[in-house]
C-alpha cells in the first residue's frame, strides 16, 4: 500500500528531527541515539523505496479526488491545480464532448471549461480539463496524456521506447480503475490485432447505474511514433 502526502511530510519531520545538531555526543545516551538514527535512516530509504514504486497513475487518482464527486467543484478544483503548480491553458470559448465521452444524460448547460497542463516526468505531458455547470459543481473531468519528448523525428528505438510506456501507462490506469468500479462493461483493443500501417484506438469503458462511470481510451500505431491516451470521469 502507498503511502499518503501526510506520511511523507510527517517522515520528513522526522528526519529533519534526528538530524539536528543537539545531538549527545557521549556515554549510553550517545549510543541509544546513534542506534534511532540507524533505524530512522532504514526506515526512511524503506519509506523512499514505496513512495517511489506508487507510480504517477496512483498519484493522479490520489490528488485529483475524481473518486469523491459529492463535494468536489471548480473552487477546489482550481485550489488543487494551484498547489499542484499546473499551467492554465482554459480557452476562452466552449468545446464540445462527444456523447460516446459524456453522455450528458441530464442535459446539463456547461460553461467554459477550465483546463491545465502538468509535466508528469519523465514520459508525459498531462492535460486536465474541468467541465462545471453554472453552480460550479464539476460535471465531468477529463485527462489527456501525450508525449512529453514529442519531436518531429525520432529513431525507431525511440519510437518504441515511448509506445511501451504509454502501454504500461494504459495498464495501470485500467488496473487502477477496475479496481475503484469493478469489471468493464466494454472493452475493445485494436491493438492487439494491429496492421502494419495506420493507426488503432482501445476503448475500456465502466458504466455505472448509481455510482461513477469512466471511459478510457487510447491511440497509437504500430511504429509507436504516435501515442495519446485519454480518460473521462463522471457520476451518473
Amino acid at each position: 500500500m502507498c503511502p499518503t502526502d501526510t506520511d511523507a511530510k510527517t517522515s520528513k519531520l522526522a528526519l529533519f528531527t534526528i538530524f539536528t545538531p543537539n545531538l549527545p555526543l557521549a556515554g549510553k545516551l550517545y549510543k541509544t541515539v546513534t542506534t534511532h538514527l540507524k533505524k530512522t535512516i532504514l526506515i526512511s530509504i524503506i519509506f523512499l523505496t514505496l513512495l517511489v514504486g506508487c507510480g504517477t497513475s496512483k498519484k493522479v487518482f490520489q490528488n485529483e479526488r475524481i473518486f469523491n464527486y459529492e463535494n468536489l467543484n471548480l473552487n477546489y478544483a482550481l485550489e488543487l491545480e494551484k498547489k499542484l503548480k499546473s499551467e492554465d491553458i482554459s480557452r476562452t470559448h466552449k468545446v464540445g464532448l462527444g456523447e460516446n465521452i459524456y453522455p450528458n444524460k441530464e442535459n446539463y448547460e456547461l460553461e467554459i471549461s477550465r483546463d491545465f497542463k502538468r509535466i508528469i516526468k519523465p514520459n508525459f505531458s498531462l492535460e486536465v480539463g474541468y467541465y462545471f455547470t453554472k453552480d460550479s459543481s464539476i460535471r465531468v473531468t477529463t485527462y489527456e496524456w501525450n508525449d512529453l519528448k514529442k519531436k518531429s523525428f525520432k529513431t525507431e528505438k525511440q519510437n518504441l521506447k515511448t509506445k511501451k510506456a504509454f502501454k504500461k501507462k494504459f495498464t495501470e490506469l485500467t488496473e487502477m480503475l477496475t479496481e475503484k468500479f469493478g469489471e468493464p462493461t466494454f472493452s475493445e483493443i485494436q491493438s492487439e490485432n494491429q496492421k502494419d500501417d495506420g493507426t488503432y484506438r482501445d476503448g475500456i469503458k465502466w458504466l455505472n447505474k448509481n455510482g461513477m462511470n469512466a471511459y478510457l481510451f487510447a491511440f497509437g500505431n504500430p511504429k509507436g511514433s504516435y501515442n495519446q491516451i485519454r480518460l473521462s470521469i463522471y457520476p451518473n
